[in-house]
């Protein structure tokens, strides 16, 4: 699947330079993030239109938010200047 991201340019020469460094796609190093952040499988499901599903989903996506924003504030992840 394709998709666009607006993405801070310093953020992406250094995700690049880290996937040519592990020899893969930037593809994958952000497949790889996402499912480090989101704790998910190597495969997932296919969406269905259970509405349970969905707020699984959103919980998921702000469970992740959450721990980006502490490991931000823990000195863990470099915090970025918004442009």
């Amino acid at each position: 699947m394709q998709t666009v991201l607006d993405v801070d340019e310093r953020l992406l020469k250094l995700a690049e330079r880290q996937a040519r460094r592990d020899g893969k796609s930037l593809g994958a190093l952000v497949e790889d993030a996402l499912r480090a952040v989101l704790h998910a499988p190597e495969s997932l499901p296919n969406a269905s239109d259970d509405a349970a599903d969905s707020v699984e989903a959103d919980d998921a996506f702000f469970t992740a938010l959450e721990e980006i924003r502490a490991r931000v504030e823990g000195g863990e992840l470099v915090r970025l200047n918004a442009r």
